[in-house]
């Protein structure tokens, strides 16, 4: 792992907006050269030319093609999202929510990105491993709060959540995402007593 993503969080200062210029360029180049070509008919060179940067540049924000044209990789929470999480008093799921608002990057172009899936099935295999890691990071920090198998539920049923919101919703913000896993969460509780 090379870089984290970024927390969709609006970039305050110039340079963290060129950085993120420069990952929203190469997840663009990778994206489309991938959905065309496939992943074995692209190549890192291909997708830096597209997006006009080098190759260290490409792996200082993914560290795969794949990674790249889906717009994720490796989760590590965020320390101050952490922090927030550690000190909050809330209801342990609803906490999780916003912990995981706060670490997941937003995907801007969720139709393409579904797309791609659908037209490269080979993808999802990085998709599925990108889910399990991103668990094990964050219940890593739930269990600052709560027991190991309780930290495991609750990221399961959060990580659940967030499979169907990104089916049924496009979010364009932290705060929106939170609420919207608050709300499919709360349509499992309903579901499971009912």
């Amino acid at each position: 792992m090379t870089s984290t993503a970024p927390a969709a969080t609006e970039p305050c200062t110039l340079r963290e907006r060129k950085k993120q210029q420069t990952r929203q360029a190469i997840h663009d180049a990778a994206l489309t050269r991938i959905t065309e070509h496939g992943l074995d008919g692209t190549t890192v060179e291909q997708i830096c030319a597209d997006a006009d940067v080098s190759p260290r540049t490409f792996f200082n924000y993914f560290s795969s093609k794949a990674h790249a044209a889906v717009g994720l990789d490796t989760v590590e929470v965020p320390d101050a999202v952490r922090d927030r999480f550690a000190v909050a008093d809330g209801r342990l799921v609803d906490d999780v929510c916003d912990l995981v608002a706060g670490t997941v990057p937003l995907a801007h172009d969720r139709a393409r990105a579904k797309e791609l899936l659908v037209r490269r099935p080979e993808i999802t295999s990085m998709v599925m491993r990108w889910m399990a890691e991103s668990r094990q990071a964050l219940m890593t920090v739930v269990a600052l709060r709560t027991d190991e198998d309780t930290a495991r539920t609750a990221v399961a049923l959060v990580m659940a959540a967030l499979s169907e919101v990104a089916h049924r919703f496009s979010v364009r913000s932290q705060t929106e995402l939170a609420a919207r896993l608050r709300q499919v969460v709360a349509e499992m509780g309903e579901l499971a007593a009912g």
